[in-house]
């Protein structure tokens, strides 16, 4: 099956103009537009139901068919998909995604923030929401208000949804900005059937959320009609998709050629040692019948007559692949995997040489473009994360005593980390540097990306050693006179000094 990204499903007017219609037109512009969304959102979900299907190691690799000795018919599934898929997770979000202020003025109600999104598990909830990205290019996620009787602090609710069953309908206008989205809910009902006997039948209920109500709409009769609606008190949108690329095509679906054509050649090359193992008897000048063959085959030996004229023998019928040319085929294959997907691929761990270490090796395994690569797919999840953030301030602020009142999302920087750590002597040697050279510190920590929260890290210092610091000595009240060069070459020769006592102990 070949995907190419979901279907993004539009409508030819705005979210201003649904609203400013009574309940009765917008019920009526509902079930006029329906169908057509509901065949989208099936084609949608038939391709995602194959991606997951895929993901957990269900592959193309099954319907395989050989044409010769179809006996022997190896299927066997190299799962690279789930391999990336994990990764990419890890990579990308396996350290949680942080509130940051970007000013002083909110910083106790970002720790609340903080805090709130905690007691809600959202660093699962984001690391499965970017699975689903991953493996069908799109998720889904519902905020809304908190049940009554939840017992956590966190005045809202975090809900990822399946993205089998979920659409986001946007306008076909300028902007293509959301109008309303979707939610099957898979039913089944019992009938009798005309022998009297029951029977199960499935259909689906459907729920429609414009900002200010959800309209509950059923199949149940064959018919799509609508059932009820109630308010929606935040009076916004509560379901957001979230995506990395336009096309909504998921990682599987760009290296899936690759994968299909890994579990190929892993498939042909056990044939091939199968067909080795068991090789074609060839006799010649000889003739054998089938109970004889299986006599020879129980008895592992055979006998046979031979004349001057006509000389009889037995040979096993052998061939194998060039078990070299295959395995080229199969690096160049991963390798290509590997650097379309921006995956680091592992080096060989054996010998350091001189330039395997520090940031050449970084890039040599493809950790460096990989980083770069990722940061395409953190500015987009920053951007769906924003529309969830405002979301979540709006309930804030409208519960009593949640203690957010004034936070405001353009107060907040979100914040993805990779590895902080890595090249770690580099950086600090650069951020010595920026600070021998008069840089002020809340300028030259955000360069060096040692710390998610560079803001918090100056703010701590200047609670420590005061506002009068200087920017070259954290210790106040000293007055630093060396010349900015000289500190610098002085730092820069103990930096060298100790990577080079870790070269050479490793």
């Amino acid at each position: 099956m070949k995907t190419y990204g979901r279907n993004t499903i539009y409508v030819n007017f705005t979210e201003k103009e649904l609203l400013s219609m009574t309940q009765e037109e917008q019920n009526k512009k509902i079930l006029e537009i329906l169908p057509t969304i509901i065949s989208y959102h099936e084609a949608n979900k038939l391709e995602t139901s194959y991606l997951w299907d895929y993901m957990k190691g269900k592959q193309d690799i099954q319907n395989k068919e050989k044409k010769t000795r179809q006996e022997i018919n190896n299927k066997t599934t190299e799962n690279w998909a789930y391999a990336f898929v994990d990764f990419k997770k890890a990579w990308q979000l396996g350290k949680p995604i942080q509130y940051v202020m970007l000013n002083d003025s909110s910083n106790n109600e970002i720790g609340k923030l903080n805090q709130f999104v905690r007691f809600e598990n959202k660093k699962a909830k984001d690391l499965l929401l970017y699975e689903d990205i991953l493996v069908a290019g799109r998720g889904f996620r519902f905020i809304n208000f908190d049940d009554k009787d939840e017992e956590d602090e966190a005045p809202f609710s975090i809900i990822n949804i399946n993205n089998k069953y979920c659409e986001v309908i946007y306008t076909s206008k300028l902007g293509n900005k959301q109008v309303f989205s979707m939610l099957e809910t898979p039913m089944q009902q019992i009938l009798i059937n005309e022998e009297g006997q029951e029977v199960q039948d499935f259909y689906s209920d459907y729920t429609i959320y414009l900002k200010n109500r959800a309209i509950h709409i059923t199949n149940k009769t064959g018919t799509l009609e609508i059932v009820d609606s109630k308010p929606i008190i935040l009076n916004d949108h509560v379901i957001t998709e979230w995506y990395i690329n336009r096309d909504r095509i998921s990682l599987i679906e760009i290296g899936k050629d690759l994968f299909d054509d890994i579990n190929y050649l892993e498939s042909l090359d056990k044939d091939d040692m199968e067909q080795f193992v068991n090789a074609i008897m060839v006799f010649t000048n000889a003739e054998v019948d089938e109970e004889e063959f299986e006599a020879i085959k129980e008895l592992g030996a055979v006998s046979i007559k031979s004349t001057e004229n006509r000389k009889a023998s037995v040979e096993l019928l052998q061939a194998r692949l060039n078990a070299t040319d295959t395995q080229t085929y199969y690096t160049r294959l991963l390798t290509s995997l590997h650097q379309i997907l921006g995956i680091p691929m592992a080096g060989d761990s054996g010998a350091v040489t001189s330039g395997d270490t520090g940031k050449a090796k970084l890039t040599g395994q493809g950790f460096t473009s990989a980083g770069i690569r990722a940061e395409t797919d953190e500015t987009m999840i920053t951007m769906c994360d924003y529309k969830d953030l405002k979301k979540i301030l709006k309930i804030c602020k409208e519960t009593a005593n949640s203690g957010i009142t004034d936070l405001k999302a353009s107060d907040v920087d979100i914040k993805l980390q990779r590895d902080m750590s890595d090249n770690l002597l580099v950086k600090t040697q650069g951020l010595m540097n920026l600070l021998a050279s008069d840089i002020p510190r809340e300028y030259a920590l955000p360069i060096v990306n040692l710390f998610s929260d560079s803001n918090a890290v100056v703010k701590s210092m200047q609670e420590k050693f005061g506002d009068q610091v200087s920017q070259q000595n954290p210790n106040a009240g000293q007055v630093d006179t060396t010349n900015p060069e000289d500190k610098i070459n002085k730092q820069n020769k103990n930096i060298n000094k100790t990577l080079e006592t870790d070269n050479q102990e490793n």
